[in-house]
């Protein structure tokens, strides 16, 4: 019985040492391949849900405005939330009110902006403040203004938090 555990033991340890570099190899690129999978959420009209910290993109006259929370959203912590839009258009207002309860409006900070001839990437940071509601849902208002045309597009990213 003995002898037939160390040849079974001595079997497997050969096996291991021939193939785990392919098992490596075969785990490396399942993980390359789960985060090449795209993360983006797109719907057409000025109303997006964001979820978790995945990109949501709306869809307005053929323009794109994305938005992406760049951690999962809590009540009470510093949040940022990742704003990509046509170069076109500037930011006029943003805030965050509360929509299950009235919680009034948080500005949106900016810390940094980004832009080339066809976008503008926007960080910023918000603050959410606790209240009753365990489960509470949350609208950012966006609205956005082609300085040279007077266009003017109204976004609303919408997302939960809970605690």
């Amino acid at each position: 019985m003995q002898i037939k555990l160390l040849n079974y033991l001595s079997v497997n340890r050969t096996l291991i040492r021939r193939f785990w570099p392919f098992g490596l190899i075969l785990l490396l690129l399942s993980f390359v391949y789960l985060n090449s999978i795209d993360n983006v959420n797109t719907q057409h009209g000025a109303q997006c849900e964001l979820i978790e910290t995945q990109t949501c993109v709306a869809t307005l006259d053929g323009r794109e405005f994305a938005g992406r929370l760049l951690q999962n959203p809590q009540v009470e912590e510093e949040l940022q939330i990742e704003l990509i839009y046509p170069s076109q258009y500037d930011l006029q207002q943003s805030y965050i009110q509360g929509i299950n309860m009235y919680m009034g409006q948080t500005a949106l900070l900016n810390t940094s902006i980004e832009s080339d001839a066809e976008r503008i990437v926007s960080k910023n940071t918000f603050f959410l403040g606790a209240c009753s509601e365990r489960n509470m849902r949350w609208q950012l208002v966006l609205l956005f203004v082609n300085a040279a045309s007077g266009d003017e597009k109204r976004v609303f990213f919408n997302f939960e938090t809970q605690y």
